[in-house]
C-alpha cells in the first residue's frame, strides 16, 4: 500500500515541476501581466529559477533515494551537462534537515537517560545527508563525539522509490536502444545494492572496523573510534574529528601541512585500498576526507564501500601493469576475464583505442589531463563493445574522478602513472615470486583436477539424454517481433493483390459472356467487380507508397 502512495507522490512532484517547465519555456511571461506572475511565490519560482535549479529542487522534494541518485549523476560528465552537474553537486552538502528528537531516539533504542551519559547534545545537526543527520555531542568522559541518526521511515521510502526507478528503467530499456546499450538497468541494480548497504549503520560500523584493521600501523591515516555502546542499526556514535577538509588550502596551511604531501598520501592510501586490500572507500569527495593536526588523512562516512574478491583484485592488478607496460592485447584479455557481459565486435579497433589512452596517460601531467575526460573515453569504449563490468569497477571509477578534483586543487603537477608505478613494481614482484608461482600452479592443478573429475559424469549424463530422446534445442530469432510485423504486412499486401486480380479477371469473364442485366452493354456484376478491383488496387498502391 505504501508503495502505491509513494508512486503517487512521485508522479505528483514530477508533474508539478514538469508542468512548470512547460510554462517557463512557452514565453507566456512576455504577455502575462506582472501582477499575475507575482501572484504567489510558486509562480515567481517558475519564471525566476533556472531550469537546472528546478531539477535540483524536484530531486530534493522527491527525497533520499533520488538525492543519492543525483549525487551519483553529479559525477557522470559523460552523460550529464556541466551546468546540471554543478547544480546536482549541491545535493552533497545542501540537503534539507529533518527535525529529530535525538534524546528521545537514544532513550527508545538504548533505554538510557541521555543526561546521564552525555554532557550535551546539539539540537541542530552538523550535517544533513540523504539517509541520516549528524549531531555533535560530548560524553561524560569528556570525549567529543558525533551521533549519526537515521531519518524517519527511510527504509520504506527507499524501497518504494527503488521499485519505481527499476520499473521505469526496464520500460526505457525496452523502448530505446541507446538506453539498453548503456546497461542502465545494471547501473540501477548496482545503485540499489549500494544504497541498501548504506541504510544499515551496523554494516557501516563493521566497515570502519575492517578499514581500521587493514591500515593497522600506518601512520599516514587515522580512522575514527567507534562507541558500540551507543550504536545500532539506526544510530551510530563515533569520535568527532577536529580537522580541515582535504581541499581547504588555507586550512592546510594553518596547521602546517604541505598540500603536495597530502595529495600524494591521499592517492597512495586509495591505491593501497584498491590494489592491496580489495576494500575501498566508495565516496571520497572532500566532504568525506579530512586532515587532522597531525597531518594524517582521515576518511569518514563508511556506508558505501567497494569490495573485490581475490580473483577480481588479481585481474585489476594485471590491468594496472598492462597500462604501464602499454600491453593492449593482454589488457583486452583481462577486460574479457573481468567483464560480466561483453561483445567486442572489432578487437583491432579496441586495441587502437587502448593505445590512445596509453599515450594520453604518458604525455600529460594532471594539470593537462582530465581524468573525467579519460573516463568518458573508457566509458564510450565499454558501451560501444557492450562491455558490462562488475559493480565495484563503477564505484572505483567514481572514486578516481572524485580524487581527481582534489588533485587539481592541491597539486596540478602530479603525474598519476608515475604515482602508480611503485605499486605496479610491487605487484609485478609479487606475481613473479616463487610463492605466487607455486600458488598459481596449485590453483591450475585443482581446476584441471575438477574438470577431469566432472567430464565422465557430464558425458554419461549427455549420452543418457540422447539415448532417451530428451535432447531439446532452443533457438531465438533476433528481433522476432519486428519480423512478425513485416510478415503480417507482407501477407496483407499479397491478399489485396490476389483479391484485386480475382475481381478483375472474374469481371472480365462475365463481361465477355454478357450474363445478367446490362449497363452500357456490360453486366452490372462486372461493373461491381471492376469497381472492387480498382479500389483494392488503389489501396495496395497506397500501402506500397507509404512503406517506401
Amino acid at each position: 500500500m505504501y508503495k502505491w502512495k509513494r508512486v503517487g507522490k512521485i508522479a505528483q512532484i514530477l508533474s508539478k515541476y514538469g508542468f512548470s517547465e512547460l510554462i517557463s519555456r512557452s514565453n507566456i511571461d512576455s504577455i502575462v501581466p506582472d501582477s499575475v506572475l507575482h501572484w504567489s511565490t510558486h509562480t515567481e519560482r517558475i519564471f525566476e529559477k533556472d531550469f537546472n535549479v528546478r531539477v535540483r529542487l524536484a530531486i530534493e522534494e522527491l527525497g533520499p533515494t533520488f538525492i543519492k541518485l543525483g549525487q551519483l549523476l553529479s559525477n557522470r560528465e559523460d552523460i550529464i551537462p556541466s551546468e546540471l552537474r554543478m547544480e546536482l553537486a549541491k545535493l552533497q552538502d545542501d540537503v534539507p534537515a529533518e527535525k529529530i528528537d535525538v534524546v528521545a531516539r537514544l532513550r527508545a533504542h538504548f533505554d538510557i537517560d541521555a543526561d546521564e551519559h552525555f554532557d550535551f547534545i546539539d539540537s541542530i545537526p552538523l550535517a544533513a545527508a540523504s539517509i541520516g543527520q549528524v549531531y555533535k555531542a560530548k560524553l561524560k568522559s569528556g570525549k567529543e563525539v558525533v551521533l549519526k541518526i537515521k531519518r524517519s521511515n527511510i527504509q520504506d521510502t527507499i524501497s518504494a522509490d527503488l521499485a519505481f526507478i527499476k520499473d521505469l528503467t526496464k520500460f526505457l530499456e525496452q523502448k530505446y536502444e541507446v538506453i539498453h546499450k548503456m546497461n542502465l538497468y545494471q547501473i540501477i541494480l548496482s545503485f540499489e545494492s549500494s544504497i541498501m548497504k548504506e541504510l544499515s549503520f551496523v554494516n557501516e560500523l563493521n566497515n570502519i572496523e575492517r578499514f581500521r584493521t587493514n591500515f593497522k600501523g600506518n601512520e599516514a591515516i587515522y580512522i575514527p573510534v567507534i562507541f558500540r555502546k551507543y550504536s545500532d542499526d539506526e544510530i551510530l556514535c563515533m569520535e568527532y574529528i577536529d580537522g580541515v577538509k582535504i581541499n581547504d588550502i588555507e586550512g592546510l596551511a594553518s596547521i602546517g601541512v604541505n598540500p603536495h604531501a597530502i595529495v600524494q598520501n591521499g592517492l597512495d592510501l586509495y591505491l593501497e585500498q584498491v590494489l592491496e586490500h580489495g576494500f575501498f572507500h566508495a565516496d571520497p569527495h572532500p566532504g568525506n576526507l579530512f586532515v587532522n593536526k597531525m597531518g594524517q588523512v582521515v576518511f569518514i562516512d563508511f556506508g558505501a564501500m567497494g569490495f573485490m574478491i581475490p580473483q577480481d583484485r588479481s585481474v585489476i592488478e594485471s590491468m594496472v601493469i598492462n597500462f604501464l607496460m602499454k600491453d593492449a592485447r593482454d589488457l583486452i584479455r583481462n577486460i574479457k576475464k573481468l567483464a560480466v557481459v561483453h561483445h567486442i565486435e572489432d578487437e583491432r579497433r579496441l586495441e587502437r583505442d587502448a593505445y590512445e589512452i596509453f599515450e594520453l596517460l604518458e604525455q600529460n601531467s594532471l594539470a593537462n589531463l582530465s581524468v573525467s575526460s579519460m573516463m568518458r573515453m573508457v566509458n564510450n569504449i565499454l558501451q560501444r563493445n557492450h562491455i558490462l563490468m562488475p559493480d565495484f569497477v563503477y564505484i572505483l571509477l567514481r572514486g578516481v574522478i572524485l580524487l581527481e578534483g582534489v588533485g587539481h586543487q592541491l597539486n596540478a603537477d602530479l603525474n598519476i602513472p608515475k604515482s602508480i608505478s611503485p605499486f605496479a613494481d610491487k605487484i609485478a614482484k609479487e606475481k613473479i615470486s616463487p610463492h605466487n608461482i607455486k600458488k598459481q600452479i596449485l590453483e591450475k592443478a585443482k581446476f584441471v583436477k575438477g574438470i577431469m573429475g566432472d567430464v565422465p559424469e557430464d558425458l554419461s549424463y549427455l549420452l543418457d539424454k540422447v539415448k532417451h530422446d530428451k535432447i531439446l534445442l532452443n533457438h531465438h530469432i533476433k528481433e522476432f517481433d519486428s519480423f512478425q510485423i513485416i510478415l503480417h504486412r507482407l501477407g496483407n499486401k499479397v491478399i489485396l493483390a490476389i483479391l484485386a486480380m480475382t475481381f478483375g479477371i472474374g469481371s472480365s469473364i462475365m463481361a465477355h459472356g454478357k450474363v445478367g442485366y446490362l449497363l452500357w452493354g456490360i453486366p452490372i456484376f462486372s461493373w461491381i467487380g471492376f469497381t472492387m478491383s480498382f479500389l483494392l488496387t488503389t489501396a495496395l498502391l497506397l500501402q506500397l507508397f507509404r512503406s517506401r
